[in-house]
């Protein structure tokens, strides 16, 4: 599970545990983890970059 605050409420838990099923947390979040973000990272970047606004980025950049 992730680390969202209501999945660690003791009745969620609860709920969880009673239904027969072990609760395992992801790890803090790390960005090297996700290569999503650094793709993010190059787009914004970019778009700093060229002075652009996201609307303008995302019509000349998107597929």
């Amino acid at each position: 599970m992730d680390n969202a605050t209501f999945h660690k409420r003791q009745n969620t838990q609860e709920a969880i545990q009673n239904a027969g099923h072990t609760l395992e947390y992801l790890p803090a979040y790390s960005p090297d983890l996700n290569l999503i973000e650094h793709k993010w990272a190059q787009a914004k970047a970019l778009r700093r970059q060229q002075n652009q606004t996201v609307e303008m980025f995302f019509k000349f950049y998107t597929f």
